[in-house]
């Protein structure tokens, strides 16, 4: 009985120390807002491009990105922050180091968010028709 005792409490400890392990580190980045709002105009090559991919060829969240976008139809500019010098001055204007960045009208999204992507394009849509 004592040893079984003993026994759940190590597999307790061993399970909150994993937990905290796994959750502290994510913390940040679990409470921010899927995006930030603002004027991202200056970003748009042309009055009808009213979605911009900042990314890489290489980065497997910005190929999920561009394939979410395509499946969705959605037309969007795609620049290369590797390959392009004035893509990458502008990607780091926006105060961002990782991959991919994604500008939906007034909505900046990092990282692959599909939930924020739809909700970005509902408003674009929205403000449109207004």
């Amino acid at each position: 009985m004592k040893v079984s005792k003993t026994v759940v409490s190590y597999i307790l400890i061993i399970a909150a120390g994993l937990l905290i392990g796994y959750v502290l580190p994510r913390l940040p980045m679990l409470l921010k807002p899927a995006y930030q709002e603002g004027d991202y105009s200056a970003h748009f090559q042309d009055s009808k491009t009213r979605v911009v991919l900042y990314g890489t060829a290489s980065c497997s969240y910005c190929q999920k990105t561009r394939a979410w976008l395509a499946d969705k139809k959605i037309d969007f500019a795609d620049l290369d922050v590797q390959h392009s010098a004035p893509a990458a001055a502008m990607h780091a204007a926006l105060g961002s180091e990782a991959v991919p960045v994604i500008i939906i009208g007034n909505r900046m999204i990092r990282g692959y968010q599909p939930e924020a992507f739809e909700k970005a394009l509902l408003a674009l849509a929205t403000a449109k028709l207004k």
